[in-house]
């Protein structure tokens, strides 16, 4: 390998270790890797870089030899406020948590005509908030309940894959392949002391709040499968990640439902790619989520007429199989791209996301404060120059449009949250 690809790799490996709060597409990035990223996350049936293996193993197939580093600057804007009433007003507060460095890597190569070997590194996504007004102190403390500070307010969740990958061509126009998905998970909680209301006994715990950092980490698997039909400039492709399976957080057992379990949900995806021209192809995926397989985050959270849990106590305390959760719906995203290659030299790109909030705001703005992953309308553009035959350089820009929602509260009135985002990558790749 080219002695500075060596060292490049080397030094994204001491890195690699993202931090990822407020994700796009409700918990996750809208793409992987910076060319899909310009497209509105675009990827599964028109891979570009070594990346593309981190959403289809198929897709690796099609790259050839190649490496690629890259670093996203992610710029979220968070907010959120409590109606409590005419007479007292609202509270409101804005989150400090509004600058993250992304790195990423992957790499392919050819074993032989047929078989491909790949791996990629990826920030996948995640959900964080950091507020110095507790926003749950200051809602009781104004309805005269005088209870005592517990502290800034917020979570941070980083999630972290790693995928080895193998592709192999069935024939000259399909490709399948397979990774291993390797998941780590970075969790820490603060100033969730009123929480204790929500736990099994009501009063103070021990694994819910301010336990510092904690790790888990965990096993999945992801297929994919491309098409190519080059007489009609055509291309498909589809993709399945299962559930990957994470070790319990010890730590916040009585946060998250079934003692501390938060895997990460596994999705189905499809995608076309169709060339125009022979320099203009438009490419499109869908990809659908499933929350609702994660108890922790699809489990509902406190109902808005004053009580604690939706049935009682003893089916619904935190860290319980049925505990309190963020109530999200499954999520579908809709992502639009368009690739335009000027020259020998330049290629634009520009696209658009699409995904319905998950979060449910006739009840679910409670607990969706610390994770107000609302954002729905996304708008993206990119660029790729060639340096030279081996080495070239790529940029994306995305804006997330501010959203926000409404909604009855526990502790309050009515909340409201309101997110939005921008993000700046650059990378290098080396084909040879």
């Amino acid at each position: 390998m080219n002695p500075l690809v060596k060292r490049t790799l080397a030094t994204a490996l001491l890195v690699s270790t993202p931090m990822v709060a407020n994700a796009t597409n409700g918990l996750f990035m809208i793409g992987q890797g910076v060319k899909s990223v310009g497209m509105g996350g675009v990827v599964i049936a028109f891979p570009q870089d070594a990346l593309a293996g981190a959403t289809n193993p198929a897709a690796i197939g099609e790259i050839g030899t190649r490496f690629d580093l890259e670093a996203t600057l992610f710029l979220p804007s968070a907010q959120a406020s409590v109606y409590i009433s005419p007479e007292k007003g609202s509270i409101n507060s804005k989150s400090r948590a509004n600058m993250f460095l992304i790195p990423g890597l992957g790499f392919t190569m050819p074993v032989d005509n047929e078989t491909a070997f790949g791996f990629s590194m990826v920030g996948a996504g995640g959900g964080g908030t950091h507020y110095k007004q507790n926003l749950y102190d200051l809602t009781h403390n104004v309805n005269g309940t005088g209870l005592p500070n517990t502290g800034d307010l917020g979570v941070d969740l980083m999630v972290m894959q790693m995928n080895p990958t193998m592709s192999q061509k069935l024939n000259p126009n399909n490709t399948v392949g397979v990774s291993v998905v390797m998941g780590l998970q970075r969790f820490k909680a603060f100033g969730l002391g009123d929480f204790n209301t929500f736990t099994s006994t009501g009063a103070s715990t021990t694994n819910l709040t301010n336990r510092g950092v904690e790790y888990s980490r965990g096993l999945g698997m992801r297929f994919g499968w491309l098409g190519s039909f080059p007489g009609i400039g055509l291309t498909l492709g589809a993709a399945a990640t299962s559930k990957v399976y994470m070790t319990k957080f010890q730590n916040y057992s009585e946060l998250f439902a079934e003692n501390g379990d938060l895997d990460t949900p596994a999705n189905v995806g499809a995608g076309i790619g169709l060339k125009i021209t022979p320099k203009l192809t438009i490419a499109m995926d869908i990809i659908r989520t499933y929350y609702s397989k994660v108890r922790s985050i699809s489990n509902i959270g406190p109902p808005s007429d004053g009580s604690a849990f939706p049935i009682g106590q003893e089916v619904n305390a935190l860290g319980l199989d049925g505990g309190l959760g963020f109530g999200y719906d499954d999520q579908i995203v809709y992502k639009l791209g368009v690739n335009y290659v000027q020259n020998s030299k330049w290629t634009w790109r520009g696209g658009w996301n699409y995904g319905k909030s998950p979060v449910k705001e006739e009840r679910e703005i409670a607990f969706s404060i610390v994770a107000p992953a609302v954002t729905q309308h996304h708008a993206t553009l990119g660029a790729t120059y060639k340096i030279n035959r081996e080495m070239e350089t790529s940029f994306a820009y995305m804006h997330a449009f501010a959203y926000e929602q409404s909604g009855p509260i526990y502790v309050g009135e009515t909340g409201t949250i309101k997110m939005s985002q921008n993000s700046f990558g650059a990378s290098l790749g080396f084909a040879f």
